[in-house]
């Protein structure tokens, strides 16, 4: 049975792709048009589809994760999570200097629910989980 604090990692984290799917699909709009005016995309001839792609690329990582984590208790999983997010963070401060709009405050909800979720990860009863492969440790002895 999972523990508590992963089914908050779950719901977190998949609440977390959830607002992504959404920002990008408010957003597609202006960035496929900086994409079409980009005269280096346009000379590969990547356009909007290469756009849909990549995004269908990242939320299969991310789902792929969240799988692996949530319900195959793949503690190496947790730690490619935890790295990919701090690339992902490495790019807030850039973000951040632009005007404020929607989409910074989305990404500011995104960062802010994948975090916490993350730190759900590290919490005893998921770390006991992780380390058991799912096999909750009643916490009496043995």
């Amino acid at each position: 049975m999972r523990t508590a604090s992963i089914v908050m990692f779950e719901r977190l984290f998949v609440a977390s792709i959830v607002l992504s799917v959404a920002s990008f699909a408010i957003g597609y709009g202006d960035f496929s048009v900086q994409v079409a005016n980009d005269p280096a995309m346009r000379q590969l001839g990547l356009g909007s589809g290469f756009v849909i792609g990549l995004a269908a690329v990242g939320y299969a990582i991310f789902l792929l994760l969240w799988y692996l984590i949530a319900h195959k208790a793949a503690s190496w999983a947790k730690w490619v999570l935890v790295v990919v997010l701090l690339l992902s963070l490495a790019s807030l401060p850039g973000a951040l200097t632009g005007p404020w709009g929607l989409s910074t405050w989305l990404a500011l909800a995104i960062y802010a629910l994948q975090i916490a979720a993350v730190v759900c990860l590290f919490r005893a009863d998921a770390k006991a989980w992780l380390d058991n492969k799912g096999v909750a440790h009643s916490g009496a002895p043995d």
